[in-house]
């Protein structure tokens, strides 16, 4: 082989290696989830007995509260879309009977003659949230029906994109 046929040989194998280096680092990096706690808020008059949010758990809420804790953690998209959504599964329950009737029995008694529990599904949208991020804020609402915010701060916040404001109980409304 003369040394021109291999100088052309080489330069092809190293314009070649040069090419083939170059692409493989030209495809953009996905953006990175974006990893939230979870906290709840029950607008209901139901005791939350449990919750999950795409698998993850949260905590048991009482009628009318929550906030208090956050469970962790979901992934989420750092950018929202339209079309993002999350699965919702809860149980809620109440007693059947008033406390005086019940006073003198134990809890798993209590449990089995006089409570009712209801566990329900859905898939909901995620609200717009912007790139600061926050909590995934899970909204029980009347009539089964649940909202979700990702904020910073609680819905007693005036900033917070729901306008609902805490959780409270009817007869405590004026």
């Amino acid at each position: 082989m003369s040394v021109q046929l291999f100088a052309r040989w080489l330069l092809r194998v190293v314009a070649t290696a040069l090419v083939l280096a170059g692409t493989s680092g030209c495809e953009p990096k996905p953006p990175e989830p974006m990893v939230v706690g979870i906290t709840g808020y029950n607008f209901t008059s139901e005791g939350m007995q449990e919750y999950y949010v795409n698998g993850k758990r949260g905590s048991n809420l009482p009628p009318y509260g929550g906030g208090g804790s956050v469970s962790c953690c979901v992934s989420l998209p750092p950018e929202w879309s339209p079309e993002l959504t999350v699965n919702i599964n809860w149980t809620m329950g109440r007693w059947t009977t008033p406390c005086e009737s019940r006073k003198n029995l134990t809890i798993q008694q209590q449990i089995e003659c006089c409570s009712a529990e209801r566990t329900l599904r859905t898939t909901v949208p995620v609200e717009r949230y912007g790139k600061e991020g926050g909590r995934l804020q899970v909204f029980f609402l009347p009539n089964d029906e649940i909202q979700v915010w990702v904020y910073g701060a609680g819905p007693q916040n005036p900033n917070h994109p729901s306008r609902r404001g805490y959780p409270e109980r009817p007869e405590a409304k004026h």
